[in-house]
């Protein structure tokens, strides 16, 4: 449930992440959206193959984070030494034009990514249509509705730590 953006690619061989933090903190200023600082660490992060598997990397990793909307989950990068990132952001509960703005984001971004993947369950990035994502965003609350009514107990939506949004609880 939810309007979400996941997203997966590489970094282009000659781009390092510093220069994607810089690109994106550039957009985020565009758009008056805050992001972090870009911090090195040794972590773990899930990743996604070519063939669509996803594998477990454990090791250095390139971490910085955008905010688009208080209503929105924070945009996470997490870039490995080779390159590679993989990860979501649901908007549902943000205004559309968060979500278009973020189509937008990662349309730009493109030029510093060999490869990019975007499944849009709001259906924007494929579609660029306002309509069919305002259409899903209202199929979605009407569902988080009826499940409301027909459990009284669920309530939501409630933002976890880490700025990522639950749609329902109990």
């Amino acid at each position: 449930m939810g309007i979400t953006l996941h997203f997966h690619g590489r970094i282009a061989p000659k781009i390092k992440p510093r220069e994607v933090w810089i690109y994106a903190t550039l957009i985020g200023k565009e758009k008056g959206w805050p992001v972090t600082d870009l911090i090195e660490t040794n972590g773990t992060a899930v990743l996604q193959q070519h063939d669509g598997e996803e594998i477990s990397y454990t090791g250095k990793l390139f971490s910085f984070t955008m905010e688009p909307h208080e209503h929105c989950e924070p945009v996470i990068f997490q870039i490995t030494e080779e390159g590679y990132f993989k990860n979501w952001c649901k908007t549902q509960f943000a205004p559309p034009e968060i979500h278009i703005g973020l189509v937008d984001f990662f349309q730009q971004m493109k030029i510093k990514f060999c490869e990019l993947v975007i499944q849009d369950e709001g259906g924007f990035w494929e579609l660029r249509d306002p309509e069919v994502l305002e259409e899903r965003i209202v199929k979605c609350f009407l569902e988080m509705q009826a499940s409301k009514d027909e459990d009284p107990e669920y309530y939501g939506p409630v933002k976890i730590e880490g700025g990522r949004i639950t749609d329902l609880m109990k």
